[in-house]
């Protein structure tokens, strides 16, 4: 297969991953009460806020035991192990374009009797036949694709009748298109950084729109914006701070005032896939 571009942040989480630096979640976290301000982060912070956005997703999820699972896009397996952790009996199957993320999973061992596949794989062209599953996960990682449409079109068809998908995602707002500055200002670092971002301005569609064009229901839109705003206090150093413009932007730094300035959100989503002779609606 031509191997996608993997988006260059992850060579710096996979070396610190082996330095024993960084854990298996490479997502955002999740905040209930944004800490104040004016105090330096805590140790271990970052990993706990990432384990409560992963448990707001897999509450989601639905989960019961003796499901088949779907993790695209499963950065280090995270996911995939605390399923492995509290369900039994389980397919559990992650998939990456980066081999070098397949490795660290690799190292997961099946728990309570289920079954853990890792896959190499394009999340767009999917190696699994139709109805192969009843939850698929997409963590964050929807950004990355080369098309979200494509992406719902092979959820649709992957998920069996009345299964779930549940995703992460961040997207540009419309105030983001009326910033005084040229859409490159914005878009290049993040590309730099972060991508590919294929669809950094939302032209293919909401989620909704597209969900429904591939037959998948929405039923919950979680705003996770303002819980998941803390984790810039580590993506990026204490008192850097940018404006549109300066020479010396990067990704981090971006995302953080995009995110901080209320020009991106961050969504949880829950899609469904009707029962046999039903339809999305």
């Amino acid at each position: 297969m031509v191997q996608p571009k993997v988006p260059p942040y992850f060579d710096h989480l996979i070396e610190g991953f082996q330095r024993g630096e960084v854990g298996r979640f490479v997502h955002l976290g999740h905040w209930d009460e944004p800490p104040p301000g004016d105090r330096p982060p805590v140790a271990g912070e970052l990993e706990r806020a990432q384990e409560r956005l992963d448990d707001l997703l897999l509450d989601m999820a639905r989960l019961e035991d003796r499901q088949a699972v779907l993790d695209v896009g499963c950065g280090f397996g995270g996911s995939i192990a605390r399923i492995n952790e509290r369900h039994r009996g389980m397919r559990l199957v992650g998939v990456n374009v980066d081999p070098r993320q397949l490795d660290i999973c690799r190292r997961i061992e099946p728990a309570n009797r289920n079954l853990i596949e890792w896959k190499q794989a394009d999340a767009c062209d999917l190696p699994f036949p139709e109805r192969a599953f009843e939850r698929l996960l997409c963590i964050e990682a929807m950004f990355h694709f080369a098309s979200r449409r494509r992406f719902f079109r092979e959820a649709a068809r992957l998920l069996r009748p009345g299964g779930v998908l549940v995703a992460s995602d961040i997207v540009l707002t419309e105030s983001a298109r009326r910033l005084d500055v040229p859409r490159h200002v914005v878009e290049a670092p993040l590309q730099d950084g972060f991508g590919p971002w294929p669809d950094p301005w939302g032209d293919e569609g909401d989620h909704r729109e597209l969900a429904l064009e591939a037959g998948l229901r929405p039923d919950l839109v979680h705003d996770a914006t303002a819980s998941t705003c803390p984790s810039h206090r580590f993506t990026v150093p204490s008192g850097e701070s940018w404006a549109p413009g300066e020479p010396a932007a990067s990704a981090p730094v971006m995302l953080k005032w995009l995110h901080r300035g209320g020009h991106v959100k961050y969504l949880c989503l829950r899609f469904t896939k009707p029962p046999a002779g039903g339809g999305a609606a």
